[in-house]
């Protein structure tokens, strides 16, 4: 085994790219608890807790480390009630969901990922609590890729 230390090296930026916007912002991650999840990176690892909200069966949270507002936790679980709570629940793994990339533009950017054949999973929609207009995508492999992008004031 190699053990001589390389720090890594970037290949040179892309300006001229029509993605040059993309900036990583947010990992996605499911938990069946959702109050244990967010107890636990703020109590273990010091997370901050950005925001908590609803969407529909969904409860969502975003979480920032102590020190860094550049990429954070999105905490995603189901409430799930009734008779099948406990099969659906279990229906609604935890782990990994997607990673998010923040753009100028949705719209744009699905519309060129289309020209691409890349699939939308999701079309674009507004998250007016969080300032967000929202698309999915996945890799071939089928992990999902959420792309973000600022709501105007006007829209919102």
């Amino acid at each position: 085994m190699d053990t001589t230390i390389t720090p890594l090296t970037f290949p040179g930026k892309e300006p001229g790219s029509i993605f040059s916007d993309m900036q990583a912002t947010h990992i996605g991650i499911r938990t069946s608890d959702y109050e244990g999840l967010i107890k636990w990176y703020m109590e273990k690892l010091e997370f901050r807790l950005i925001r908590k909200w609803r969407a529909g069966d969904l409860k969502l949270a975003f979480l920032a480390p102590a020190n860094d507002n550049s990429c954070w936790i999105e905490v995603i679980s189901q409430d799930i009630t009734g008779a099948d709570a406990g099969q659906e629940a279990r229906a609604f793994a935890s782990g990994y969901h997607h990673f998010c990339m923040n753009v100028k533009n949705v719209d744009n950017t699905l519309s060129e990922l289309a020209r691409r054949g890349v699939a939308t999973l999701r079309a674009p929609f507004d998250v007016p609590v969080i300032g967000k207009r929202c698309g999915f995508i996945a890799d071939p492999f089928g992990n999902v890729i959420e792309l973000t992008a600022d709501m105007s004031p006007a829209s919102a």
